[in-house]
């Protein structure tokens, strides 16, 4: 079964990196891409003009209706659009710029502000940990990063396969559990790396840097999730 699995899973790994790729360098004013959600239908893709249309509207819109917008912080036209058409907590733009490793989970007023952690597409020692910051808010859900993340390029392909969402709530319970999946990847990836380390130290054939050994730590060494107030309670 592993060995059928690891070529398939190499696939999907290529395929999400070639998708990312062609939206990461985005030099436009406002989203890299964005969603439409109505009720109980597949989400819509929209361009940065249709979301400007959206949230300038007046009047309450439709029940259950919302968007997902995801934002490339390389762009430094993305926090004055963020600024200009959506009113965020200042806890999310501090997010941004934080330099804290810790995951949290966080409400300010009618928000949720989520800072969560993530590995690049190709796991290696020297991968760089990428971050990416979330408002939850009743119509709109933001997403921020600097690097390509694996977790918010999953739940997109769930998004686009037609999977319905009925709450901004519910992305950020989605993005939740294929989080955790990715990180239960990554111990499996980390047991296939320490298992040549372990036979060499049992050998007595130490040939592995401690630069090799620090770096595995620093992936392996996940924050705890620390939720200020109960998800139950948000946004309800």
């Amino acid at each position: 079964m592993v060995g059928n699995k690891l070529p398939n899973d190499l696939m999907v790994t290529q395929t999400v990196t070639q998708n990312i790729d062609a939206t990461s360098g985005s030099d436009q004013d406002g989203p890299i891409w964005g969603y439409h959600f109505l009720p109980n239908q597949p989400a819509q893709l929209i361009t940065s003009e249709k979301a400007v249309e959206f949230l300038t509207a007046p009047g309450p819109g439709l029940p259950e209706e919302f968007l997902w917008l995801h934002f490339s912080l390389s762009n430094v036209a993305s926090e004055p659009w963020l600024r200009r058409y959506l009113t965020l907590p200042e806890t999310f733009y501090e997010s941004l710029h934080s330099d804290v490793d810790a995951t949290h989970l966080e409400q300010d007023a009618d928000a949720m502000v989520a800072r969560i952690h993530d590995v690049l597409f190709d796991f290696t020692f020297d991968a760089p940990i990428a971050t990416t910051t979330l408002c939850i808010k009743p119509r709109v859900v933001v997403s921020a990063h600097a690097r390509p993340w694996r977790s918010i390029d999953q739940l997109r392909a769930e998004v686009q396969a037609g999977q319905v969402f009925r709450s901004p709530i519910e992305i950020l319970a989605r993005l939740f559990r294929d989080q955790a999946s990715v990180l239960v990847d990554i111990v499996r990836k980390s047991k296939r790396q320490v298992g040549p380390m372990e036979q060499q130290l049992l050998a007595k054939r130490i040939s592995v840097s401690r630069s090799e050994l620090g770096s595995l730590r620093r992936m392996l060494n996940w924050q705890p999730l620390s939720v200020n107030r109960p998800i139950e309670h948000c946004l309800c």
